[in-house]
């Protein structure tokens, strides 16, 4: 297999283990857009995409005899195949999620699937995500605090959210109005990461556990080694919805609602 090679492939779609690729090459293991779910036809068959071209086999065997005879990728544009992949199961702001990769793209940015969601990149950096949600669809700046934003177009969801900094749009007229600030800031984004500059970071406080959530430890003491067995910013993002909620018997009920997760290691959106 060429080195430069692109293998493409999900740990969970995909029909095989992909622990198999170690030693054969380079390869990215994550969501490529084509899930067994939504099409089951791919189901007992063993796929993902070679060097941009979606790949479908009957067997391991023949995936990856296929795999070592690739030669070196490349690309004839910067519209990368598992976006095209991952557009065609959106239902919910479908020309929406066009129309914005259209303008991110026209910006010179390449394109890869990040954490199952279109994002936009320059030299390897991430510039940019789009997400939809129920009622509205986001651009999200990673590094949106960086913006000079003197529109004042961007949101910041928490005060916890130090970076990120979301445009939000609720119909495809709004994108299209607001097309020129998008692709300004999109320009404005990439200076950023030339520069190199950075989020400063404030200094996070000390975890303060309330009665509710202490009184549980004390009852709980495997709970308590769980919880402070989670990485530091999910115990933060539990404590914060925790402590969240008015009334001493919610935060209680929010508390065992989420006791599997933490006794799974897990964050409250895992």
């Amino acid at each position: 297999m060429n080195q430069k090679a692109k293998v493409e492939v999900c740990s969970y779609c995909s029909g095989f283990d992909v622990e198999e690729l170690k030693g054969i090459g380079k390869a990215k293991v994550g969501c490529i857009g084509k899930c067994s779910k939504k099409n089951p036809e791919l189901n007992g068959k063993v796929y993902g995409f070679l060097n941009g071209v979606f790949t479908l086999c009957d067997t391991k065997e023949e995936f990856f005899d296929k795999i070592n005879n690739l030669g070196e990728y490349n690309p004839l544009s910067n519209r990368n195949p598992l976006i095209d992949a991952f557009l065609e199961h959106i239902d919910l702001w479908y020309d929406e999620h066009v129309k914005l990769r259209e303008i991110c793209l026209s910006t010179g940015l390449d394109e890869d699937l990040k954490w199952g969601q279109p994002c936009y990149i320059h030299e390897g950096k991430n510039i940019a995500i789009i997400g939809g949600f129920k009622n509205y669809i986001a651009l999200t700046f990673m590094k949106g605090s960086l913006l000079k934003d003197k529109k004042s177009l961007l949101l910041q969801l928490t005060e916890n959210m130090q970076a990120g900094r979301q445009f939000r749009f609720t119909s495809m007229e709004e994108i299209i109005s607001q097309e020129k600030e998008i692709k300004e800031y999109l320009m404005e984004a990439v200076e950023i990461e030339k520069a190199g500059l950075k989020v400063p970071v404030r200094k996070k406080e000390d975890l303060v556990i309330f009665d509710e959530l202490q009184f549980e430890f004390d009852k709980d003491p495997a709970f308590k080694a769980a919880f402070y067995a989670l990485t530091p910013g999910r115990q933060r993002a539990y404590v914060i919805f925790f402590s969240g909620a008015k009334q001493s018997a919610t935060k209680t009920s929010r508390i065992e609602k989420y006791k599997a997760k933490i006794f799974d290691g897990l964050g409250m959106n895992d």
